[in-house]
């Protein structure tokens, strides 16, 4: 039950981390300051840097294998993304999408990777 609720915390965080972002970049390209090329760039490095935080903090929790837990918390997250496109976006898999999921993955292991060798 306890690593539930620490699941469903990380998300609720990180669900309220790209709403933020979402409305940052929307009001930058609203004011002409950042365009649409930045805005993705942009939304891209914050993607990786959340993935890796959040990988992070579930490698310091884990016992072993941290690695397992960044694909746990990564594939969940990126279960998120794929409702949330298929829901409201109609829209499938392209090649583009898939390298995307593939990097925040990464990114996730990579930071659980480090989180559970500084555990100190």
């Amino acid at each position: 039950m306890n690593n539930i609720k620490m699941y469903l915390t990380w998300i609720g965080i990180f669900v309220v981390y790209m709403l933020l972002i979402s409305i940052i970049l929307t009001t930058l390209n609203y004011f002409h300051i950042v365009y649409s090329k930045g805005s993705s760039v942009i939304s891209l490095i914050s993607m990786i840097i959340i993935f890796g935080i959040i990988g992070f903090k579930f490698g310091k929790r884990a016992i072993k294998k941290g690695y397992l837990e960044g694909i746990k918390i990564g594939s969940s997250l990126i279960f998120l993304f794929v409702v949330i496109n298929i829901l409201f976006f109609r829209d499938f898999f392209h090649f583009e999408q898939l390298i995307y999921y593939v990097v925040l993955l990464l990114s996730s292991t990579l930071g659980s990777m480090i989180g559970i060798s500084n555990k100190g």
